[in-house]
């Protein structure tokens, strides 16, 4: 089931910007504003709940009224206190400031009352600013911006996320200790998968996973798909104009150790090819990836999708959030892939394989944080690192502008 709802408010007075130019990815710490992210999953707010969030620097409060899902700027705007510090509804669709008691629409963020001016101008002329929320296939996804109305969800989305046919199962979100700009840029660039060569995932597939791989030409972009018309902004790698590195010989001081992966399709015989695979990362912050979850002697395990995003908090966290997928012609073939996703893959595919992403971005983040340390200013960048180069590029073309703090300059 898909619903529309949310809030369509007038931008404060801080964040005007009618026609926002795209942002630096050099400068985009806190993310890309006016786009789509994913905020929590449907089962997280239950009706009249009210549920605390930050979305790229900026304090978020929600609520489920009637079904829908409303969400508004968690400070009073007469002094500043957070209404989440002592939350008080005296009616479904009203938040109340506990500190003077300004109360406001959550429908609109529109401010309706104050009980010691009653007769104040200020009613109905204030406003909140409120964020614009979309429900689908058990996920929540909050616009942070300023564009009324906001583009389309489906041009922020990952290819076939809407699909009807597609069956979704969200199952994992936590916070990592790292800019979102370091989980994307490594989203599926091949090479970081020698973090992944002993993995556990990799063990119960059987799967020969190469842990690098070598352009086939000297156009180290050539086997990317930009997607730049219509809808979603980013680009495919099909991981087919490539060779796969599953060995590594190390020589030093005259020792020499090969390193390799945990199978060799020399010599196992994997449950998937890594040359069926293709990954899709666009804007602002998604990856798509597969066909994924094969499993010997269980062909029904096969054709799974995965969907994640690094979705930006602030300067030095980001929300990481992954959810499965499969393509079902009935309700019993949902559930089916329900009970597997739950029982099995949301175990075996986060602590057997993406936990050691949250582990290598976390692991990166002190030398980003450090002063001079930019994107782009201290890497040394090779022609390996194509994958990066491109989204980089591509982040910086086609991002709706620059989120900053609250009231500062863009």
């Amino acid at each position: 089931m898909s619903v529309s709802t949310g809030a369509r408010g007038l931008a404060g007075a801080n964040h005007e910007q009618a026609h926002p130019e795209p942002a630096r990815y050099e400068d985009a710490v806190l993310g890309f504003r006016n786009h789509w992210y994913p905020a929590m999953f449907s089962s997280d707010i239950r009706e009249t709940e009210i549920k605390t969030l930050k979305l790229l620097g900026e304090d978020i409060l929600l609520k489920r009224v009637d079904g829908h899902v409303y969400a508004v700027r968690d400070e009073c705007l007469h002094r500043g206190f957070q209404f989440s510090a002592k939350p008080e509804c005296f009616t479904k669709n009203t938040i109340t400031c506990w500190f003077h008691g300004f109360t406001y629409s959550f429908k609109d963020g529109s401010l309706v009352g104050i009980p010691s001016d009653p007769e104040s101008k200020l009613i109905g002329k204030l406003k909140l600013h409120s964020y614009p929320v979309e429900e689908h296939k058990g996920m929540l996804f909050v616009f942070v911006g300023d564009l009324n109305p906001p583009p389309p969800l489906a041009d922020d989305l990952q290819p076939g996320f809407l699909d009807e046919d597609r069956y979704i199962v969200p199952f994992h979100q936590e916070e990592v200790a790292s800019n979102w700009r370091i989980a994307a840029d490594s989203a599926s660039e091949f090479n970081h998968t020698f973090i992944h060569k002993e993995d556990d995932l990799i063990h119960y597939w059987r799967q020969p996973l190469p842990f690098a791989e070598t352009p086939r030409s000297d156009n180290p972009y050539e086997g990317f798909t930009l997607h730049e018309g219509p809808g979603p902004k980013g680009f495919t790698d099909s991981f087919t104009d490539v060779i796969p590195v599953f060995e590594f010989k190390i020589e030093c001081d005259d020792e020499v150790e090969v390193v390799r992966s945990a199978y060799n399709p020399m010599t196992e015989q994997g449950s998937l090819s890594v040359q069926a695979i293709d990954a899709t990362l666009t804007l602002p912050c998604g990856l798509r990836i597969g066909p994924w979850g094969a499993n010997p002697g269980d062909p029904a395990s096969a054709d799974y999708v995965q969907y994640e995003w690094y979705v930006p908090v602030d300067e030095t966290h980001h929300r990481y959030i992954i959810a499965w997928a499969k393509k079902v012609s009935s309700e019993v073939e949902a559930l089916k892939v329900e009970h597997d996703v739950r029982t099995r893959w949301s175990y075996i595919a986060y602590d057997g394989f993406n936990a050691s992403d949250v582990r290598a971005n976390e692991g990166s983040q002190r030398a980003y944080s450090e002063d001079g340390y930019e994107f782009g200013e201290k890497e040394n960048l090779s022609r390996i690192d194509a994958y990066v180069l491109t989204w980089r590029r591509l982040a910086a073309k086609h991002n709706r502008g620059l989120q900053v703090r609250y009231g500062g300059k863009k």
